[in-house]
């Protein structure tokens, strides 16, 4: 049946009448979402924590409602401020190479520690049977976090630094090591590595045992002056058929990423320092003894195949190829590109100066220098990396 006029007026505005409230009822959800009060969305008066370095903030890093962050895909489901137990620093006659076990009641108070610079996470995901944990290297001191249960994260120990800053962390895969970082700094707000070598301390490598989750204790320390470690590794052998008798069953190795190494005398030589920590796994107790750390290879890329410029090695990833079952070390550096060493079976011998190991196993690399047009440096060869 044909509508008439009035007829077809009469449900065009019935048709606009229900499009405008349609559009009024999404927009009044969509702003007032998450807002029980009715007030504006969280939004509109939000401000990043990093504006608070150069400015006042508006909310408090104690308060969990006001780090009710969401995107369209991703939202906010906990929040821990890393505050172990009410204390920004050990108390006084403490064992600073012994951290602190927290107690959960002190989650979410005053004071905030501050910031942090690196988070790993590593457990038998997804199943967490023998543990999930985050490791979050936050300036002068790590904390290791439970998030078995990623709404409901807890903090269990911290560990102070007592010298410099904790600038990057690294986590063995059987969740037992952890190996730190430091670099002095001129200031908080301008992180600038600012060594020398009076700094001994102050610029060094440590090996953590984490094996207790509340408890964590440092087995070894390798002091580096003048610039210290950036980016390094850390990696648990059990299978070095070369293994000096006598020992453990398993050895700690170090990968270094030295941008100023004193291999050689120092001069042109950058590159990775590898170490060996030899007898950690014999100690049980919380004793300060130093443990030795012995320099055990070293590798730094011949000249002839780099761009030229600085050979510097910014960072240091092992890595077991899921084929071959190699154990292997990326080493990334400035001008000099990528290089792939085979790092699986340390000599039983020790090569310091990195004579042969691993100078002499690099497996692969990729580069790409930007004044080559052609051959092994140019696209066909490696590609253009943009170093120059």
């Amino acid at each position: 049946m044909e509508l008439t006029r009035e007829q077809q007026r009469i449900a065009a505005i019935a048709v606009a009448g229900l499009m405008t409230v349609s559009l009024a009822a999404f927009a009044l959800y969509s702003f007032n979402d998450g807002d029980d009060d009715g007030s504006s969305h969280w939004s509109a008066n939000w401000v990043d924590p990093v504006t608070e370095i150069t400015g006042p903030g508006n909310h408090s890093h104690n308060n969990l409602t006001e780090h009710f962050l969401a995107t369209d895909n991703m939202t906010l489901i906990d929040y821990h401020n890393l505050n172990c137990d009410g204390q920004l620093t050990p108390s006084l006659g403490n064992n600073l190479w012994v951290g602190r076990s927290c107690d959960s009641e002190y989650k979410n108070t005053a004071p905030t520690p501050g910031d942090n610079s690196e988070v790993i996470i590593e457990g038998d995901f997804p199943d967490c049977v023998e543990g999930c944990y985050a490791y979050v290297a936050a300036y002068n001191q790590f904390h290791i976090l439970d998030i078995r249960e990623p709404n409901n994260v807890q903090q269990l120990s911290t560990y102070y630094a007592d010298l410099a800053r904790i600038i990057d962390i690294k986590v063995t895969q059987d969740n037992n090591w952890v190996l730190i970082n430091h670099e002095l700094t001129n200031s908080e707000l301008d992180p600038i590595p600012s060594g020398s070598e009076g700094n001994s301390g102050m610029n060094r490598l440590d090996l953590i045992d984490v094996s207790d989750k509340t408890n964590p204790v440092k087995r070894a320390e390798w002091n580096n002056p003048p610039a210290g470690f950036h980016n390094q590794d850390v990696h648990v052998y059990c299978d070095w058929s070369n293994a000096p008798p006598l020992t453990s069953d398993c050895h700690v190795f170090l990968f270094g990423a030295d941008p100023y190494p004193e291999i050689g005398g120092g001069g042109n030589y950058k590159g990775t320092q590898i170490f060996w920590a030899p007898g950690i796994f014999l100690d049980s107790d919380n004793s300060s003894a130093v443990r030795p750390i012995e320099r055990h290879g070293g590798y730094s890329p011949d000249p002839g195949t780099t761009c030229g410029g600085t050979v510097f090695n910014h960072d240091n990833v092992i890595h077991r190829h899921p084929i071959t079952g190699q154990l292997l070390l990326y080493a990334a550096y400035w001008d000099a590109g990528l290089r792939i060493l085979d790092v699986s079976t340390p000599p039983l011998v020790p090569d310091p100066y990195g004579v042969s190991w691993p100078q002499n196993n690099e497996v692969g690399r990729w580069m790409g220098c930007s004044s080559a047009n052609d051959g092994w440096y140019g696209p066909e060869g490696g590609g253009h990396a943009g170093m120059s």
